[in-house]
């Protein structure tokens, strides 16, 4: 008498060969961009106000003044305001890559173990 209750059957799944080599290449791809680690943008994110802009505005605090709606004296409508940077082609505009900077310094001095570990990961 054959022994056992039920009888057993397997299946198999095989991924076919038109996909095997291209997902295979894609998934060392990954692995070698993963390698890159993160690539910040250090062109400019905002435009900076042209001078013509820069003189409506003072123009406008000028005539404000002159009717006694602003503070007398020598007012700086840019006062506040970091200095534009200059890109290729006299764009001027504010990166916010230095904020980037100063924060990753930040975090490396405040928690030196966990960029470490972060870096470790772009080996």
């Amino acid at each position: 008498m054959s022994g056992g209750k039920g009888g057993g059957s397997s299946s198999s799944t095989e991924i076919p060969a038109w996909i095997k080599e291209p997902a295979q290449r894609n998934i060392q791809r990954a692995e070698d961009i993963q390698k890159i680690g993160y690539m910040p943008y250090y062109g400019p994110d905002v435009a900076a106000l042209t001078p013509m802009q820069q003189m409506g505005m003072q123009q406008n605090v000028g005539a404000a003044q002159a009717f006694g709606l602003a503070p007398q004296g020598n007012i700086d409508v840019m006062a506040g305001m970091p200095k534009a940077e200059t890109y290729q082609g006299g764009v001027q505009g504010y990166s916010a890559a230095p904020l980037y900077e100063q924060a990753l310094s930040e975090v490396s001095q405040r928690q030196p173990t966990f960029m470490e570990r972060y870096n470790k990961l772009y080996e």
